[in-house]
């Protein structure tokens, strides 16, 4: 939810930053530089009858009541003002951000798009991320020309939800979660495949705590030339969730209680797994996991993805794997479904392969399981590799490993 910056703050704190702020009538906006693709990127330019939003940007809207977005003098990168989001509660996953859509065309198919922006962490708890992706998308083309919400321009078209056209086909996140930082540049980078029509920054937080944003950009490049992959080689990072767990997505639906966090107490090898837990909450079923995104240079490949999984007292969800690619031609494909795990079950290896369309610009390897759901779910040594070319005969499955114990 929307909120002023001045909302929550302590009475000192107030006067200051109403002092502050008032000190001096807002300057004209500064006009982009050349090739600069968003409007308004310092945050300089105000919204019209507006007391402190920024022309051109969006907040994401939920009905909770913890989250703070504001635009103020008080730190600041470049020019006279930042924006900033602070959030007080996690038990809800709720991914906070501000944004922007800019519509592009085919003088952006086959370039890069390069986000960067300038960010500030105070008391993060969680994580903060950027991100940028590409999209195939008619209704919000036209949403954003003719200024209209996004059902309202669905139903001008003609196109039900059901028929609706979209397909994602670019796809970055950069997470950071440092506790406390001065101003860092962050990066985040897609190519642009061809009919891609519109493409949306965000940048925002997961957790809690604030993070400031100033002097964005998004810019078209020559694209950088990706490597075929190496046959047999694991190409996840992190795979066995060694680390602070930022090379992982974790999809998550706004259900109180749902977490998934790095746990070093059960593992598989190594030192940690990743550890998913919710409270039987939520509507309707929806997939969560942790997740990573692959390129084009993965089309016309056939791909396996394996990981180790246990589950404890898992009742109502249940616990898979599964590879995913976005294609122009065939929209979504997904491999073979293998078997559901459920109730209680030792570390067991699963793996699924799938033949990645030629024209195919994302793939996705999950791993997932579906909520509500009462129990836990671990994964650990999870591993992505080419097989050979799409359409290859099925390379056997690995044998599995001698389970461990819990350490």
């Amino acid at each position: 939810m929307s909120r002023s910056p001045y909302a929550s703050a302590a009475p000192g704190l107030l006067a200051l930053t109403l002092a502050l702020a008032g000190a001096t009538s807002p300057a004209a906006a500064a006009p982009a530089p050349s090739g600069e693709l968003l409007e308004n990127p310092g945050f300089e330019e105000p919204l019209e009858n507006h007391p402190w939003m920024p022309a051109h940007w969006d907040t994401s809207l939920t009905d909770l009541q913890t989250v703070f977005f504001g635009r103020d003098t008080l730190l600041v990168h470049g020019g006279r003002y930042a924006v900033s989001v602070a959030n007080t509660d996690a038990n809800v996953p709720v991914w906070h951000n501000w944004n922007q859509s800019v519509i592009v065309g085919p003088e952006a198919w086959g370039k890069d798009l390069v986000f960067s922006i300038w960010t500030r962490t105070t008391g993060l708890q969680g994580r903060a991320y950027i991100l940028l992706h590409a999209y195939r998308d008619t209704v919000g083309k036209m949403a954003k020309v003719w200024k209209l919400p996004r059902e309202v321009a669905s139903r001008q078209l003609g196109i039900n939800k059901l028929d609706d056209p979209l397909i994602e086909l670019g796809w970055k996140r950069v997470y950071f979660s440092e506790p406390e930082t001065d101003w860092v540049r962050r990066e985040a980078r897609v190519f642009v495949p061809p009919s891609t029509n519109i493409v949306y920054v965000r940048a925002g937080i997961v957790g809690t705590g604030q993070v400031i944003f100033d002097d964005a950009s998004l810019r078209l490049e020559a694209a950088r030339p990706l490597p075929p992959p190496p046959l047999r080689t694991n190409l996840l990072p992190d795979p066995g969730f060694e680390g602070d767990g930022n090379q992982w997505e974790y999809s998550m639906p706004p259900y109180a209680g749902q977490r998934i966090e790095r746990d070093t107490s059960v593992f598989h090898s190594g030192r940690a797994s990743v550890h998913y837990m919710n409270q039987a909450e939520g509507l309707i079923q929806a997939r969560v996991g942790a997740c990573q995104v692959f390129g084009r240079n993965l089309a016309g490949k056939r791909v396996r993805l394996t990981a180790w999984l246990k589950t404890d007292s898992l009742v109502q969800g249940s616990a898979w794997i599964r590879l995913y690619a976005n294609s122009l031609s065939r929209r979504m494909v997904q491999s073979e479904p293998g078997p559901n795990y459920s109730l209680d079950t030792d570390w067991t290896q699963l793996a699924v392969e799938l033949d990645v369309p030629p024209d195919a610009y994302l793939v996705w390897a999950w791993l997932a399981y579906s909520v509500p759901a009462h129990g836990d779910v671990y994964y650990d040594d999870a591993s992505l590799e080419v097989l050979g070319p799409a359409g290859a005969r099925a390379a056997p499955t690995p044998a599995a490993n001698a389970k461990r114990s819990d350490r």
